[in-house]
């Protein structure tokens, strides 16, 4: 391979110093005063040199110039290979987390119905349990109103018992003559005799 590497930079530095000679014109180089040949002998002697750097180059450079070649062919081509199959492999990762995505989103959809049924269900429940709480509610204040009202009447009948007893008594002793106190007590004896 270091062969080949020094003979690459052989056959580059001849192209490099034939290529430099021919754009610096060897026109400019020649004598001026000269007659008509020097021109055309140096025309040829440029084409000449041209076609001997061309031969050394076919002739020494190309067989290491191809191995080079080939070889940084088949170093890239190896190279696009394992980027290939690096990419085959990145694919197929991603079709199986792709497939577990789709599975865990097919199993969530699946959880999230189920609490929601749950939650449907325990709200039904509570409305339920609300609605029995306040029929208890209301039954239990419909029975302290009833209770309080009856105790409100005995309190208002007893109030109005005592208060016609007190009337009573403030006026039967003006009303009631010893007639009556004879006839009252003969109707008790009477009624008790019969019992």
């Amino acid at each position: 391979m270091k062969r080949v590497n020094k003979t690459v930079r052989l056959c580059c530095f001849i192209v490099a110093g034939a290529t430099s000679f021919h754009f610096l014109g060897l026109d400019a180089l020649a004598s001026e005063g000269s007659g008509g040949w020097r021109p055309i002998y140096d025309e040829i002697l440029l084409w000449i040199n041209f076609g001997i750097i061309a031969f050394v180059f076919v002739k020494y450079g190309k067989t290491p110039l191809m191995n080079f070649l080939r070889g940084q062919k088949e170093k890239i081509a190896q190279d696009i290979e394992r980027v290939e199959q690096k990419k085959e492999k990145a694919a197929n990762r991603i079709k199986e987390i792709q497939k577990v995505l789709d599975e865990k989103d097919a199993r969530f959809a699946i959880i999230k119905d189920r609490i929601v049924r749950q939650g449907e269900r325990k709200k039904q429940e509570i409305v339920e349990s609300a609605q029995q709480q306040s029929k208890m509610m209301l039954n239990d204040a419909r029975r302290r109103i009833d209770s309080q009202f009856g105790q409100a009447k005995r309190a208002f009948r007893a109030e109005l018992i005592d208060a016609a007893i007190e009337l009573a008594m403030q006026r039967l002793p003006q009303e009631i003559t010893d007639e009556d106190n004879d006839k009252f007590s003969d109707q008790y004896l009477a009624s008790k005799l019969s019992d």
